[in-house]
């Protein structure tokens, strides 16, 4: 057998570790502990020797349709960890992938009004390079051979011995840009197929929220933890996506959530409320956000405006407001309040206007970010 050849005699004794869409490339010496998922439409190429350990928490493999993800001899990927392609990944051989780290070739962020997504960047992971848990490597990301990447770090551009540390760092312009591929694998909701599974998502949301208040049509595509001794409102046509990981909803007693319509959910995403959260009509949360309004001593009301973006990783801490229009960067932390229209990234954040793209603090008392 050669090196990467489809999955075949030897899939039936690894395809209770699989949720597949398209068959995977993957060589005979993979050793697969837990559950991986592995779906789109593109191609995923698991090279020998590699490890995929998921014992803690799924993996997730998702190559759309044209798109790319090739992972290259003796790499170990830890458990929660992420690659989303919608061009082109490619992890070196030897590399490390630490628990629950994002890697991926595109922000998922409309352009405009019609939806359209940005170009994608290609991610690269050199041999030997090791990527610490829960970091983020967003689109043209490329990290040299043997280079260590800190835990939590998110990176953007090439990154090895003689780069900071500890830094989110913006692409390039010389960045190689990819056109956006769009997944074959996903029905038209107006099929027949389609349509067959929006009304199974209606009836998965009414039971998995059957302790709340929902408008019409609200769909989930996977299971919903929810603990509700409060009030939970889930608007209209809101969709809480499903995922290897379900997401959290909990609210106690006295507190109230409000989730806006259209606002739709990645897997993984957490909101825990002691007394109030307020989400707008038409966000988007990316996979493992974190939203409270109770950290430690600190308690505070939690208010996020309409058609608000929050990428993968971000969490948002209490007594913040965000304004209407307003993106959040991948594993940003929003200490303090965002201007509306404003691109919030860091750790803690600073802010720029999205219209004028002037760089000005979010808010009383938040630095810059850090270097």
């Amino acid at each position: 057998m050669s090196a990467a050849t489809p999955l075949r005699r030897h899939s039936v004794g690894l395809v209770r570790h699989f949720a597949l869409g398209r068959r995977p490339s993957l060589a005979r010496s993979v050793r697969v502990l837990g559950k991986v998922w592995i779906h789109g439409q593109g191609d995923v190429i698991v090279d020998e020797d590699v490890v995929l350990d998921a014992r803690s928490a799924p993996i997730e493999l998702h190559a759309t349709s044209g798109a790319e993800i090739r992972v290259g001899r003796d790499v170990r990927i830890e458990s929660g960890a992420s690659l989303e392609a919608i061009a082109r990944i490619t992890i070196g051989a030897g590399a490390t992938l630490g628990a629950f780290c994002k890697i991926m070739d595109n922000h998922f962020h409309p352009l405009d009004g019609e939806h359209r997504l940005p170009p994608s960047r290609p991610v690269v992971v050199g041999a030997g390079a090791f990527i610490g848990e829960r970091a983020i490597l967003l689109p043209g990301a490329s990290i040299e051979s043997g280079a260590v990447v800190p835990p939590g770090a998110v990176v953007s551009r090439r990154f090895g011995a003689a780069q900071p540390s500890s830094a989110s760092s913006r692409t390039g312009d010389g960045a190689e840009r990819m056109p956006v591929a769009h997944d074959r694998s996903i029905v038209p909701a107006r099929s027949v197929i389609g349509k067959v599974r929006a009304a199974a998502d209606i009836i998965r949301a009414a039971w998995y929220l059957r302790t709340c208040t929902l408008g019409t049509h609200v769909r989930a595509g996977g299971p919903v933890a929810v603990v509700n001794e409060g009030s939970i409102r889930v608007g209209s046509n809101a969709v809480l996506l499903g995922g290897m990981i379900p997401t959290g909803l909990v609210c106690a007693r006295g507190g109230a959530l409000e989730i806006g319509a259209g606002t739709i959910f990645n897997y993984g995403v957490s909101v825990t409320v002691s007394r109030s959260v307020t989400i707008g009509e038409r966000c988007q949360f990316g996979s493992f956000v974190r939203v409270s309004d109770r950290t430690g001593d600190r308690t505070g009301p939690v208010v996020i405006g309409s058609d608000v973006w929050i990428a993968h990783g971000a969490s948002i801490d209490p007594g913040v407001t965000i304004g209407s229009g307003s993106v959040i960067s991948a594993g940003s932390r929003v200490t303090a309040d965002v201007p509306a229209n404003s691109l919030a990234i860091g750790n803690p954040v600073r802010c720029m206007s999205l219209s004028l793209r002037s760089d000005r603090t979010a808010g009383r008392g938040v630095r810059s970010e850090r270097r």
